[in-house]
């Protein structure tokens, strides 16, 4: 396998995409100086960057009386009569000359921060000084302008608005668009990118094959209109919703909110405009009558994690909470690090700290608990049955109704009339129950150290004809298990014997013994002489001196006393001794409760059993009205304690309603079946009242400062719409306005970073002052106000198949995909042409922020396993259900375990859950699936909009040896010799194709086929290594193929599963 290894690696390189240059290029920074500077873009990070932290937006931070985040701050007088910044004149402004003095007690900023402002800096701020110094808001606090159309130097390579601002762009720059990438190239990047699986050979063809101008169109919708596109889409949501199915934190239970992730994937399946898509899922739960389907979207409010651990206070983990949902809006709507302002006045954005606590008090009244209990469903939750449930349930209820009709029917009939009770004795009294006398109950099972001996007069009996007479040495003792009748326990009941201990003979211990299951209830009486129990324990329990010799005494033990409650069923009895002669006669039980299938016959009686029951499958309605006295009950309790006990317990009643009353038990138990088998989930409620929301003192929870409303930050807008609720669905609402200068721009954003692996800004969790500069401003402003109000078309919209409305996800998905821009190939030598002394384009934009070449890079986590699955037959394609526990090296959750906790150890699902799609694998916060953690994926303990992109040798291991990846290798080698055709080049060349859409090379076959060759030699002569790698991961081999033949091919199918290309976005 090693040597294997080396040879995949000289094969392929192995150079999987990595990530690329710097944060700017030198043609973008000759775009800049070609124009005036802006302030926005060129000089704002410079000084947000040095200079904010003590003369910025915070007050309480600032030094010298001096501003330079507002203009009027900035050319302000200060004491010393000069002003920090004097426009027009750099020579005259302070900033200038504390940037450039040589004294360390002057110079700015103070070689103690160790910030330092670079020479080219200085130069920049001399000339924007120069040139009057203009201050403007940060572009992402200012309402998105549709901007006009660019012109460009070649109309005949638009396709849509997006080329337009690409093209103008480059011919700023100076350079061209590259050719549009091939048929296969286009076919493969699209389906992976709507999808994340890769397309069949089938398709590629069919769709090379098709040279009609709407070819291309029709496969966008193709694949639009695919399940799969929901589920891949809805991956980089979870992402942001911070999706996970445990608690995370200490025990790290698991919790059920699998719902919600299927509601995303059908939210994106059915194209929700995203207005509605986010209002339902921050507040849909508050809508008016809302849906089941509203009610799960909410569960987005409660993916964040949360605790149960010992000594936590719930105030403290109630705003935890909270901080955590507002940073969530603020990373995933807004684009900006609000969390800096829980503590203090942002530093950078204007957000200050009272403005933090207003948004926060949006989440200030949840009602879920802090200490949750870390339950699988804390509270609130829903069931959510489905139509199939709701048919089943009625198909039941019409069937009780029935029977119940005729339970009814037949209990009307009854003319009952209370016994007269027996003298002396109340009904209800307790009674004697002889269990054993003359013989043993039905069905026992009689056993001893000797057969049990029957005698009768003239030995001692004390009642009917017989009774049982054992003598022995030591322990000696008869006993029985197995009646098929057994004692009822009650509350209060004794049992009894009699025992007769001969004086020439006395015993030295007399015991009793009862079983229930297991002999652990004794009673004994004289020396504690037998080993059985010891201690004063249920199981041992001395109760007295030996019985007087010579005469018949009864023994009596309380029954709980020797560990037998009300509700135990004892089917076995055993009389022990040591030494001696003992006779016994006359067992059972003093008691209540009916015995030996028979039943109550007076009301009375019953009633006062049920009194003293400590439990009771009664009512609990009967039972309250039970414990009244008769006078203080009203009539409606005792027609329902008459019409319980007529039917349930009346003993001449029950031949005939019995199996009436069993029918509906049957029933009922189908019912509750069923409807323990609905699934439930997390959702989001607010409390009847209100919390009190204060600002805390430096974030901490018991320092409350002023107290503050519902409110928007000023910079924002600073009020909610018109009409809006003040409450979260006020706060989604706000979040959709038209209005409103970030939530499109940073929807947007993440959508074309999505496609292009970087966003139009590179910061996409934040788009404030410290985030990057757009690369392409207007092109944001356009596709931001496009999907607010569409006004292009493009494709297939406006056919009545496509339809296309406001915040129409989809519309902005396919004006990204049918661009010319991301139709290029991403072909780009890094190395100029021999002599040339032209630099190239990868050169010149090594991260393709010109977007002068089509997109390329390593494929996600999630997208890797899926293809592997997909390309060898494994993949199981099933959407929605609970998360699946697929492969993952032993130990990882022992690791982190706690004592108690749900997930505290790994138990791998088997079958089809472990070919699911990476959407279902079950995500333990604490320990995240190494599959997907391996190449980048986040533990989703906080809400995550932009993935790093690492290449480390661990993923190529991950991908060359993991179970999940040489089991998928295996019957990818099956799909090549039973697919492939008759030859070896044939099936490799169709094996290529599966992984890359196109066909090999003669050179790369050539390579192959002698690979596959060497492999099989090696096979030939190791079959017992043959049979080893086709064992591995829980499907079966397929026996029909030969050993070495099938193993040389799965050596191959996995070098093709780690080709650079197929791993690879091209």
């Amino acid at each position: 396998m090693r040597r294997w290894l080396c040879e995949c690696l000289s094969f392929v390189g192995f150079a999987l995409t990595t990530s690329l240059g710097g944060l700017s290029s030198p043609s973008i920074a000759a775009d800049a100086a070609a124009n005036k500077l802006d302030f926005g873009r060129d000089v704002r990070a410079i000084l947000s960057n040095n200079c904010f932290k003590c003369h910025g937006p915070d007050e309480k931070q600032r030094q010298a009386g001096l501003r330079l985040d507002t203009r009027d701050g900035a050319i302000a007088k200060l004491e010393s009569g000069k002003a920090g910044i004097v426009a027009g004149k750099w020579s005259d402004s302070a900033i200038i000359a504390r940037l450039t003095t040589d004294d360390v007690d002057l110079k700015m900023p103070p070689p103690s921060s160790g910030k330092k402002v670079s020479a080219e800096q200085v130069e920049k701020l001399k000339r924007w000084i120069d040139e009057g110094a203009e201050y403007k808001p940060h572009w992402s606090f200012v309402a998105a302008a549709r901007p006009e159309l660019p012109k460009v130097s070649d109309e005949s390579w638009i396709k849509n608005p997006i080329d337009r601002f690409v093209l103008a762009k480059l011919d700023k720059i100076g350079l061209k668009p590259s050719p549009s990438a091939n048929k296969v190239t286009l076919i493969r990047r699209l389906t992976f990118d709507l999808t994340g699986l890769p397309p069949t050979p089938a398709e590629v063809d069919a769709f090379v094959a098709d040279q009609s101008p709407e070819a291309y169109d029709k496969l966008v919708e193709r694949l639009f209109n695919s399940a799969r596109h929901g589920e891949h889409q809805a991956r980089y949501w979870l992402d942001a919703a911070r999706y996970g199915d445990t608690h995370g934190l200490h025990l790290d239970n698991e919790r059920s909110l699998w719902p919600y992730r299927d509601w995303v994937i059908g939210a994106f399946n059915r194209n929700v405009p995203f207005d509605q898509f986010t209002i339902e899922q921050l507040a849909g739960d508050l809508l008016p009558n809302a849906t089941q389907e509203q009610r799960i979207a909410s569960g987005f409010n409660r993916c964040n994690v949360t605790t149960s651990e010992g000594g936590s206070i719930d105030d403290e983990v109630r705003v935890r909470y909270a901080v955590d949902r507002t940073e969530a809006i603020g990373t995933v709507w807004l684009g900006l690090t609000v969390g800096c302002a829980v503590c203090h006045d942002h530093k950078f954005d204007p957000i200050t700290q009272k403005e933090f606590y207003q948004l926060y008090a949006f989440y200030g009244s949840t009602a879920d608990a802090a200490m949750d209990g870390n339950l699988l469903l804390p509270p609130p939750v829903i069931k959510l049955p489905s139509a199939e449930h709701a048919a089943q349930f009625k198909a039941i209820d019409e069937q009780l109704a029935v029977v119940r009709k005729q339970v009814s029917d037949e209990v009307a009939k009854i003319e009952y009339t209370e016994p007269a009770p027996v003298e002396g004795k109340p009904a209800g009294e307790p009674k004697e129950f002889v269990w054993i006398d003359d013989a043993a109950p039905s069905g026992a099972k009689l056993e001893g150290n000797s057969p049990w001996e029957f005698v009768s007069k003239p030995a001692p009996v004390f009642s009917g004809e017989k009774s049982t007479k054992r003598t022995g040495a030591g322990n000696t003792q008869h006993f029985f298990t197995g009646a098929t009748a057994p004692l009822k326990i009650g509350e209060g009941d004794k049992l009894f014997a009699y025992c007769y201990l001969d004086p020439a003979n006395p015993p030295k211990t007399v015991m009793l013994q009862w079983n229930d299951g297991i002999w652990e209830h004794r009673a004994f009486w004289g020396e504690d002489k037998i080993a059985f129990g010891a201690g004063d324990v249920p199981g041992h329990r001395r109760l007295g001196d030996l019985p007087k010799l010579g005469e018949w005494v009864r023994l009596e033990v309380d029954a709980a006393h020797v560990g037998l409650p009300a509700g135990k069923l004892v089917n076995g009895w055993a009389f022990t001794q040591f030494d001696g002669t003992i006779y016994w006669d006359k067992a059972g039980l003093v008691t209540r409760t009916p015995q030996d299938g028979t039943g109550f016959e007076s009301l009375l009686a019953w009633e006062t059993y049920e009194k003293a029951q400590a439990q009771s499958k009664v009512p609990q309605p009967i039972r309250d009205a039970i414990k009244l006295e008769a006078d203080k009950r009203n009539d409606d309790q005792k027609k329902q304690i008459r019409e319980y006990f007529l039917t349930n317990i009346y003993a001449k009643s029950q031949p005939l309603l019995a199996p009436l009353n069993a029918k509906i038990e049957t029933l009922n138990k189908q019912r509750a079946d069923i409807d323990g088998a609905i699934p439930s989930t997390m959702v989001m409620a607010d409390m009847p009242q209100l919390r009190e929301t204060n600002i805390l003192i430096r974030g901490a929870y018991n320092k409350k400062g002023d107290k503050v409303t519902h409110g928007i930050p000023a910079a924002l807008g600073g009020k909610l719409p018109e009409g809006a609720p003040i409450n979260r669905l006020g706060l989604a609402k706000w979040l959709v306005d038209p209005s409103h200068p970030l939530s499109s721009r940073v929807t947007v954003n993440r959508f074309w970073q999505q496609f292009f692996g970087r966003g139009i800004v590179k910061t996409s969790e934040d788009l404030g002052v410290q985030g990057e500069w757009p690369t392409h401003p207007e092109l944001l402003d356009w596709l931001a106000t496009e999907f607010q109000t569409p006004t292009a078309r493009t494709g297939a919209e406006g056919t009545k198949e496509v339809s296309v409305g406001n915040w129409d996800i989809r519309h902005i998905l396919r004006l990204i995909v049918t661009s010319n821009t991301y139709r290029q190939t991403s072909a780009a030598s890094p190395l100029p042409a021999p002599h040339s002394p032209l630099p190239t384009l990868y050169q010149r934009d090594p991260e393709n922020m010109l977007l002068a070449r089509g997109p390329r890079f390593r494929f996600d986590a999630e997208v890797i396993r899926d293809s592997a699955l997909f390309t060898s037959g494994l993949l199981v394609e099933k959407v929605g259900g609970k998360s699946v526990k697929t492969y993952q090296p032993d130990g990882l959750w022992e690791a982190v375990a706690f004592v108690g906790s749900t997930t505290s150890q790994f138990k791998r699902d088997a079958g089809e859950a472990l070919y699911r799609r990476s959407m279902y694998t079950f995500w333990k916060r604490t320990s995240p699936p190494p599959s997907m953690t391996t190449f980048d994926a986040p533990s989703r303990e906080v809400c995550t909009v932009r993935r790093p992109r690492t290449n480390t040798p661990l993923q190529a291991l991950a991908t060359m040896n993991d179970v999940p990846y040489v089991e998928a290798s295996r019957h990818f080698a099956r799909r090549m010799l039973l697919e492939g055709g008759a030859t070896y080049p044939d099936r490799l060349t169709h094996g290529f194709r599966l992984v890359t859409g196109r066909k090999p090379s003669p050179a790369e076959l050539e390579v192959l086929v002698a690979l596959f060759q060497e492999h099989h030699a090696h096979y030939q002569s190791k079959a017992d290594e043959a049979v080893k790698l086709l064992s591995i991961g829980e499907s079966k081999r397929d026996e029909s193929l030969n050993p070495s033949e099938y193993a040389a091919m799965t050596m191959l199918g996995n070098l093709l599963l780690n080709l650079d290309e197929t791993l690879t976005k091209e």
